[in-house]
C-alpha cells in the first residue's frame, strides 16, 4: 500500500466523483488524489462499493420516513460512521503508519535485491562474455607462443650463422683498418706534399695579385686621364656644334633674305612711257645699224 492514501481519503474522492455525476474508478479516484497506487485504491474502492449498497439498503428500510428526514438520518448516519471512521483511524493511525514504512522499507528492499540480483545477473554475462573472449584471446595466444617457438629456432639458427658472419667481417674490418692506417699515413704525406704546393702557388698568387693591383691602378690612372681628355672633347665639341647651329641659323636667315631678293627682281616692272622721238637721219642710222 502506498505510503499516505488511507481509506477515508479513498472513500471522500469516491463520495465526490459520486455527487459530480461521475462514475468513480481506481483511475478517477487516483488523479483525484493526486498520488496513490492503482494496487492501493483497488481493494479500498471495492470496499466503498459494499459500504454504499449497505447505505443505500439502510436508507431504504426505513418505513413511512419523509425524504428529507431520510436524507438528514443518513447523513446523520454517514456522520457518525465517518466519526467512528475517523476514530478508529485515528486509533490505528501508528499501527498504519508503522506497517507502512515497515511495507515500504520492505518494497525498498526488494527493489534494492532485485537490482542487486539484475546487476550480478549482468555482471555474472558479461564476466562469461569475458570468459569467453579470454578462452578465445588464450586459444590466440596458445598459438602466437607456437609461432614465437618456432621464430625463436629460426632466430637462434640466423643468429650462430650472424656469429659466424661476424667473425669474418671482424677479420675484414682488422685488415681494412690496417689498409686504412696505411692509405691514413701516405695521405699525410701527400698533404703534406700537398700543403707545400699550395703554399707556393699563394705566394706566386699574391705576387700575381699585387702586379696585377699595381697595374689595375695604372690603368685606372690612364683611365681617369682618358675621361677628362674624352670630357674636355666633348665640351669642344658641343662648342662647335652650338658654332655651326649658329653659323646654320645665319646662312639660313640670308638664304632667305635672298631668296626674297629674288623673287623680288623675278616679279616684272611696269614699263614707263617713253618720249617721242622724231624720224631722222640719225634714228634710221640705228635701225639700220640695229638690223
Amino acid at each position: 500500500m502506498a505510503r499516505g492514501v488511507q481509506e477515508n481519503a479513498v472513500f471522500e474522492a469516491a463520495d465526490a466523483l459520486l455527487g459530480a455525476g461521475e462514475r468513480p474508478t481506481v483511475e478517477r479516484v487516483r488523479l483525484h488524489l493526486g498520488r496513490g497506487s492503482p494496487n492501493t485504491i483497488g481493494p479500498l474502492l471495492d470496499a466503498w462499493w459494499t459500504q454504499l449498497s449497505q447505505r443505500l439498503e439502510h436508507r431504504l428500510a426505513l418505513p413511512g420516513v419523509p425524504e428529507e428526514v431520510g436524507v438528514a438520518l443518513a447523513q446523520v448516519w454517514e456522520l457518525a460512521l465517518a466519526a467512528g471512521r475517523a476514530q478508529a483511524d485515528a486509533a490505528l493511525a501508528p499501527e498504519r503508519a508503522f506497517l507502512a514504512d515497515a511495507l515500504a522499507e520492505i518494497e525498498s528492499r526488494v527493489t534494492a535485491e532485485r537490482e542487486r540480483v539484475t546487476t550480478i545477473e549482468a555482471q555474472r554475462q558479461q564476466a562469461a562474455a569475458a570468459a569467453q573472449v579470454a578462452e578465445a584471446a588464450l586459444a590466440v595466444c596458445e598459438q602466437r607462443a607456437g609461432e614465437l617457438a618456432a621464430q625463436v629456432g629460426t632466430l637462434q639458427r640466423q643468429l650462430e650463422e650472424l656469429g659466424g658472419r661476424r667473425d669474418a667481417l671482424e677479420a675484414q674490418l682488422e685488415a681494412a683498418q690496417s689498409r686504412l692506417e696505411q692509405e691514413r699515413s701516405a695521405a699525410a704525406a701527400e698533404r703534406e706534399t700537398l700543403q707545400t704546393h699550395l703554399r707556393q702557388v699563394e705566394d706566386r698568387a699574391y705576387t700575381e695579385i699585387d702586379r696585377l693591383r699595381q697595374e689595375a691602378k695604372a690603368h685606372k690612372t690612364q683611365l681617369a686621364t682618358q675621361a677628362r681628355e674624352h670630357a674636355a672633347a666633348l665640351r669642344e665639341a658641343d662648342q662647335a656644334r652650338r658654332s655651326a647651329e649658329r653659323a646654320q641659323h645665319v646662312a639660313e636667315r640670308e638664304s632667305a633674305a635672298a631668296q626674297a631678293r629674288a623673287q623680288a627682281l623675278a616679279q616684272p616692272r611696269p614699263a614707263k612711257p617713253r618720249p617721242a622721238v622724231k624720224k631722222g637721219p640719225a634714228s634710221a642710222t640705228r635701225r639700220v645699224a640695229k638690223k
